[in-house]
């Protein structure tokens, strides 16, 4: 728990910085230089080991690594029919890639859910399971790190259901597999707080036109699920989940049935450790779709969008437009050497802001 917590409070530091300064309006962001991706709206995984060292994936079954800052990328690794969908790296060598599975998206033939590598991404393995059927596919993996250790791995989905998760307790040597149909229709997001507490984002229904956006909470390491938020429409999904503290949480809500005259989505938020949500209105865009959230603390963070993405320093009382990319679905806070911040985000493009160090 320490180390979550020191990671927080340097990543507040920077980012305090930066939505302070004049450059709300997201002039900071800098577009990085990738190859073109066409298969569709956004790419969906990024990941870092460190400021220098990552690696980002798309739906084209391909990833890439940089050894720079994102100044430059290689591809590394590609597996025609896998639909790259998360990645999450324990360390420079060490990482987890979920694959979405067939079924879903035209031409994802890759039955596997979920593979590891580790010799930094340049080969995968399929993770077999120890325990449980496999999966369909994986959606969103969370490692939850104590005292600098790996104390869990995580891995669920999927778009469209079933929802299930693997998880392991062993550092990742070795995964069970759980049926969560029964709790959730798919499994978007996950993310665990301490060891006891996590939160799933889903939907009460497998049909995204039948489902109410859900998000589960346990209070007990995974053991039992409950629902602590259904949305009170039609048409919505729990897309992502950001916690910058215990008692604060956000999740974006993507609505396929909106209104007339709203966005196709909003932004709910949690102030007592996900027991109570409430909304709230980023954008009056029509086109707008939420997907990718991150904050550094409980009052300032950034949320990504089909047609752009937004910046908050008060909490998602007010929203201000970041020119970070389009259909932003994964946003990223990795700490430099000089003591300042990087900030990464991935959509149709990959884009890149610099909060500067603190000044002493």
């Amino acid at each position: 728990m320490m180390a979550r917590r020191l990671h927080r409070t340097i990543l507040t530091i920077g980012l305090t910085l930066a939505l302070a300064a004049p450059a709300m309006a997201g002039d900071g962001w800098v577009k990085l230089p990738s190859e073109p991706y066409t298969l569709n709206n956004k790419q969906d995984a990024i990941a870092f080991a460190d400021a220098l060292t990552g690696w980002y994936g798309n739906g084209e079954g391909r990833v890439y690594r940089t050894d720079d800052g994102g100044e430059a990328w290689t591809l590394i690794w590609t597996k025609q029919g896998t639909y790259v969908r998360a990645l999450e790296f324990v360390d420079e060598n060490t990482g987890f890639l979920g694959n979405v599975g067939s079924g879903y998206f035209p031409g994802v033939t890759d039955r596997q859910p979920l593979y590891v590598s580790h010799d930094g991404g340049v080969h995968w393995a399929a993770v077999r399971l120890a325990q449980g059927a496999q999966i369909t596919g994986v959606c969103a993996i969370d490692v939850l790190k104590l005292d600098g250790k790996v104390a869990a791995v995580r891995a669920g989905g999927r778009v469209g259901g079933p929802a299930g998760m693997l998880e392991s307790f062993d550092g990742g040597e070795s995964f069970r597999a759980r049926d969560m149909s029964r709790l959730t229709g798919m499994i978007l997001d996950i993310h665990f707080v301490d060891a006891n507490t996590g939160f799933i984002a889903g939907a009460s229904a497998a049909e995204e036109d039948k489902a109410h956006a859900r998000i589960l909470k346990t209070s007990d390491g995974g053991r039992s699920w409950r629902a602590v938020f259904d949305s009170d429409r039609a048409g919505d999904v729990n897309w992502k989940l950001a916690f910058p503290s215990a008692k604060v949480g956000y999740a974006t809500i993507i609505s396929y049935q909106a209104p007339a005259g709203e966005a196709r989505g909003y932004v709910v938020k949690t102030e007592d450790g996900g027991e109570h949500w409430h909304r709230l209105t980023v954008s009056h865009d029509r086109d707008w779709i939420p997907y990718g959230i991150a904050f550094i603390d409980e009052a300032r963070g950034f949320v990504g969008g089909s047609t752009g993405g937004y910046g908050t320093t008060d909490g998602g009382k007010t929203w201000s437009a970041q020119a970070m990319g389009l259909s932003t679905n994964k946003i990223r806070f990795v700490q430099r050497r000089d003591g300042g911040i990087s900030a990464f985000a991935i959509g149709k493009d990959i884009y890149k802001l610099e909060l500067p160090p603190v000044a002493h």
